[in-house]
C-alpha cells in the first residue's frame, strides 16, 4: 500500500480590485450626507482685540449670535442702528430669548447641556444691547457664551 502525502492546502488570497471602488463610494456617501453648517451674516461687524483667545472645541449643538449694522444698503434702517441675528434670522433683542428656547427644545437631552452661544460683536455696539440680549439669553437658560475677538498683535514698546 503506498501512502501518499497530502499537499498543503493553501488560503486563497485575498482580492483587492474592488477595494477602491469600495472606499470611494463611502467617500462619496459621507460627502453627500454630511452638510457644513455656515451661517450667512447679514449684519456687518468688526470684532474686539483680545490677548487670551481659545477656540471652541464642540460647534454642532452652537447658536451664532450676531450684533453689528445692517449690510443691506438699499434699505433705509439708519446709519448707526444696530441689529441682532440669530443663526440666520433678524430679529429684535426681546425675541433672542424665545428662538433660543425653541432650538434648545428641540436638542436631544445631552446636547442641550453641551449648547453654547457664539457671540460675534461689533466692537462699537451699545452694551445697553448687549446686556438685554444677555439677559434674554439668561432666561432661556444660555448659560454658556463664547465672545467672538481677534488676535491681539503684541507691539513693543520703545524705551
Amino acid at each position: 500500500m503506498i501512502i501518499q502525502r497530502r499537499k498543503e492546502r493553501r488560503q486563497p488570497e485575498l482580492n483587492m480590485s474592488s477595494l477602491p471602488d469600495l472606499i470611494f463610494t463611502v467617500l462619496f456617501f459621507f460627502m453627500i450626507v454630511t452638510t457644513m453648517r455656515s451661517v450667512p451674516v447679514k449684519v456687518a461687524y468688526r470684532t474686539p482685540e483680545g490677548t487670551m483667545i481659545t477656540k471652541m472645541k464642540k460647534k454642532e449643538s452652537t447658536i451664532y449670535l450676531f450684533i453689528g449694522k445692517s449690510m443691506n444698503k438699499g434699505k433705509k434702517t439708519g446709519g448707526d442702528s444696530f441689529f441682532v441675528q440669530v443663526n440666520d434670522r433678524l430679529m429684535p433683542p426681546n425675541q433672542v430669548g424665545a428662538y433660543v428656547q425653541s432650538f434648545k427644545d428641540n436638542l436631544l437631552p445631552d446636547e442641550q447641556e453641551e449648547m453654547m452661544v457664539a457671540m460675534k460683536i461689533d466692537k462699537d455696539a451699545p452694551m445697553g444691547l448687549v446686556n438685554e440680549v444677555k439677559m434674554q439669553l439668561r432666561k432661556a437658560g444660555a448659560l454658556k457664551v463664547h465672545y467672538a475677538a481677534t488676535k491681539k498683535q503684541f507691539i513693543p514698546s520703545e524705551r
